[in-house]
């Protein structure tokens, strides 16, 4: 049996559920029936009848049914034996169990620095002849 705090900041999407929309989970989001739309969670589980339709962003997925669109797992992604991944995804470390199927790009989360910010050109050092005064000719 499961406290009532332990539900709270969680979402579950139940087996034969369609849902759609944009969430925003600050907890753990399980899915076992179908999610069409954008989902920001901490944790994602996609059960075996599970169905992800849109853009996922989380810190750790753990992946027993589908994902199409893109998915992108900061910390931790696992693909199942039973686990399907068409599209994008991207990840901090990433495990694929015998069976799991990726078609797509897969790729490194990048922590390069974003084009808008550019660094700070390096500061000139002074010289010994920007000391010097310039001699007459």
């Amino acid at each position: 049996m499961n406290k009532e705090g332990d539900q709270k900041g969680n979402i579950l999407i139940g087996e034969g559920v369609k849902a759609s929309g944009s969430f925003n989970v600050p907890g753990k989001a399980m899915v076992n029936g179908s999610l069409d739309g954008e989902l920001i969670a901490d944790e994602l589980t996609v059960g075996p009848h599970g169905k992800l339709l849109g853009k996922v962003q989380v810190r750790k997925a753990d992946v027993h049914g589908e994902s199409h669109d893109s998915i992108t797992a900061s910390e931790y992604l696992i693909i199942r034996s039973t686990g399907q991944i068409h599209g994008v995804a991207a990840y901090g470390k990433i495990e694929i169990e015998r069976g799991g199927v990726i078609t797509g790009t897969i790729a490194p989360v990048s922590t390069a620095v974003p084009p808008a910010h550019k660094p700070a050109e390096p500061e000139k050092v002074p010289t010994l002849s920007d000391k010097l005064p310039l001699a007459d000719n």
